[in-house]
């Protein structure tokens, strides 16, 4: 009818796994291994060799 409003509901189903490239390899990592908070710059600076990645501005930042 006129007026009404409706609702959406998305169900998403929770993340297993995590699949990225880095520097061209594969990496894969066990959504329960990492914090929901962990930002992809924490995640590579403490669990990869890598410690050259900087964060820029940090706007979107919570």
């Amino acid at each position: 009818m006129e007026g009404e409003k409706t609702t959406t509901t998305k169900v998403v189903a929770p993340v297993e796994r995590v699949v990225f490239a880095l520097n061209g390899e594969r990496q894969e990592v066990a959504a329960a291994d990492v914090e929901p908070s962990t930002t992809l710059l924490e995640f590579i600076r403490t669990r990869t060799p890598f410690r050259g990645p900087k964060l820029g501005c940090g706007e979107g930042i919570r």
